[in-house]
């Protein structure tokens, strides 16, 4: 993974924190009990009014009727005012969102299903599991984010092989190290062991057009 640290713009963990507005393609981690994400363009940090996201995607999972039910919705995040705190929120080098941009697919690409709403498509939780993996085996779903064992994984594609693990194409990666510190990077194909994912979600399309 490369060395992001002046990208790092909060750290809960390592006590970073950058005072500033910053813009670009910014992910945060939120400390709830889903460990939800939020995706968003901007950040505001500072020493009097604490963290302050506008218009972020927020995505994760939530209680409904007794279920476990995926989400992706836009939200305004206040630091002072939020049930959740974030862990951390990093700022993607434009190097790696390049490689990101440059590596999908077309819209077009054949035989690609894309879902209609937000979908949990895998969720490791021993009340109310989630495990779509063999229905989708074989098939190509768009949009995928994956929160996996210490890190976030976020791609343009996802494939269920033969034998039920995901394999994520096009993916950006943020996460800690055995260190604990956070790297991020970019990877053109990734097979990742069901084992270590904590959960899929497949981003709607009418989300992503909000």
């Amino acid at each position: 993974m490369s060395d992001v640290d002046s990208y790092i713009l909060y750290d809960w963990k390592n006590n970073v924190r950058i005072i500033g507005e910053f813009s670009g393609s910014i992910i945060s981690k939120c400390s709830d009990l889903c460990n939800s994400i939020i995706f968003s363009d901007n950040i505001n940090i500072s020493e009097s009014e604490g963290i302050h996201i506008s218009q972020g995607l927020w995505v994760g999972f939530e209680e409904v009727l007794n279920n476990r039910t995926a989400f992706s919705r836009k939200l305004d995040y206040d630091k002072n005012t939020q049930d959740m705190d974030l862990e951390y929120s990093i700022l993607i080098p434009e190097d790696v969102m390049q490689l990101y941009d440059e590596g999908q697919f077309s819209d077009a690409f054949p035989y690609t299903l894309n879902l209609l709403h937000t979908a949990g498509l895998y969720l490791r939780d021993p009340e109310n599991k989630i495990n779509h993996l063999n229905f989708f085996k074989g098939e190509i779903l768009k949009n995928p984010i994956s929160l996996i064992m210490n890190g976030i994984l976020v791609a343009d594609r996802v494939v269920i092989d033969h034998r039920g693990d995901p394999v994520f194409y096009d993916c950006l990666i943020v996460g800690r190290d055995q260190d604990g510190n956070l790297k991020v990077s970019y990877e053109p194909l990734a097979n990742v062991d069901d084992k270590v994912v904590e959960y899929i979600i497949i981003l709607g399309i009418e989300e992503l057009k909000i």
